[in-house]
């Protein structure tokens, strides 16, 4: 058995580390959201038509979107402020919730009117007033979640977020028959409504836990301190639009090119391979999140993170190639369609994991700026290649054009990344 010591002393020595153990609470969390996801899509699928099922999966992340853009960088700003003082724990979070959802208030609302009036395809997803207020609140109490999720891991608490993503996941699935039911349209409102209710009291109950946890601290709100450090916050924002508003972006593109029916089978594509791409953005997280700075656990660290993902990505494309299929045929014949997007999107594991990883290396090392210049590159080949690929040949086309695009974000960003993989071996793995 002796072959087995060094494997096993490795998988140890991997494990026991913090990073490892705070990116495992954010991916429980992706377990917890990605499986009762899976379960709340499929009972969309069986109780409303495709076209609606398409449709409240294009305003979903429209309105992601636009929390993102409403978040301007306080929610990966406050990581770090916390990481390193938690002694104004609560006032900053107080601060950046009340900015972002101020914002979210005053943009949702022009967004939605927008995608009212100038798409044809999303017009039928916002009817009238009521699903335009539903988009506004959705975009408002997702901005704060997003921050207060942040806010946990600066506070290395993901056990906090992880609940509130399960209360959040079991709320919206119990919600969702009955407001199909009662709903008088089945036009997909009721499901972004069954959403909102979901984010709304997940954030109830994070609120009472972050109040407990940070008690005798000050409530007192404090907008210098972040108006001292915009360049910083605007920093981190330009940085977070160009990693995650694609994926956003995607479900959009596939209703408005090609139909609501085939976006609801790219949806659940898009779920499913998430399960296993958002490790390595999980990992990143946490990396930044421990040690801004430090670049003798940075070497470490991405050493070990990077294989990990390696060994994730050899295992996880093949399953999704060969099981495509079976998967998308679980929810209805209408989304086996989706089947091929599925296996290729599987192909973008591990270029994810050196763009996520370069970014990691780029908060640390504080070249935000120049990260988020590439990354934005890279964001708006992704959008771009992907639309093309949609013109050309549907969803499969789209999802072509999101792995070329991945491959030249990864001949773009594996210098970097690779080099402090090297600069760990030279030094044989010994923090100076």
């Amino acid at each position: 058995m002796r072959w087995l010591a060094k494997p096993v002393t490795d998988a140890k020595s991997f494990l026991e580390g913090t990073i490892i153990r705070n990116a495992a609470t954010l991916y429980g969390t992706t377990i917890v959201t990605s499986a009762l996801g899976f379960v709340y899509w499929f009972v969309a699928a069986r109780m409303v038509p495709a076209q609606a099922v398409g449709l409240a999966s294009a305003i979903q992340p429209a309105a992601a979107f636009l929390s993102i853009v409403c978040v301007i960088g306080l929610s990966t700003l406050l990581i770090s402020e916390l990481a390193q003082d938690r002694t104004f724990a609560r006032s900053l979070m107080l601060t950046a919730s009340l900015a972002v959802a101020m914002v979210a208030l005053l943009l949702a609302p022009v967004v939605g009117l927008c995608l009212q009036r100038f798409s044809t395809t999303l017009h039928q997803a916002l009817p009238g007033s009521i699903a335009l207020l539903v988009f506004t609140l959705l975009s408002a109490l997702t901005s704060v979640t997003l921050v207060l999720d942040d806010a946990c891991i600066g506070l290395l608490r993901g056990g906090l977020q992880l609940r509130r993503n399960a209360v959040f996941s079991v709320s919206k699935l119990l919600l969702l028959p009955l407001l199909i039911v009662l709903w008088r349209t089945q036009s997909g409102t009721e499901m972004v409504v069954a959403w909102l209710a979901g984010v709304a009291i997940s954030l109830v109950t994070l609120a009472l836990e972050l109040r407990k946890l940070t008690s005798g601290q000050s409530s007192r709100l404090n907008f210098k301190r972040f108006v001292e450090k915009r360049r910083l916050m605007f920093g981190h924002h330009w940085l977070n639009l160009a990693i995650l508003s694609p994926r956003l972006c995607f479900p959009v593109l596939v209703a408005t090119i090609v139909s609501s029916r085939a976006n609801a089978g790219f949806t659940i594509a898009q779920l499913v391979v998430s399960i296993a791409t958002v490790i390595p953005y999980h990992l990143s997280t946490v990396l930044f999140a421990l040690s801004p700075g430090d670049e003798d656990v940075l070497q470490r660290e991405i050493r070990k993170t990077m294989r990990f993902c390696l060994f994730l990505a050899l295992g996880s494309a093949p399953f999704f190639v060969l099981f495509s299929g079976v998967i998308l045929g679980f929810f209805g014949h209408s989304y086996e369609t989706a089947g091929p997007a599925l296996g290729i999107l599987g192909l973008t594991i591990y270029p994810s994991a050196i763009k996520f990883h370069y970014v990691a290396i780029a908060r640390v090392r504080g070249r935000m700026q120049q990260a988020a210049f590439l990354a934005m590159i890279g964001a708006i080949l992704e959008v771009v290649l992907a639309a093309v690929g949609a013109v050309v040949h549907g969803v499969t086309g789209l999802a072509l054009g999101i792995l070329l695009a991945s491959v030249m974000e990864c001949a773009l960003f594996s210098p970097v990344v690779f080099g402090v993989v090297r600069m760990h071996r030279a030094t044989g793995g010994v923090v100076r």
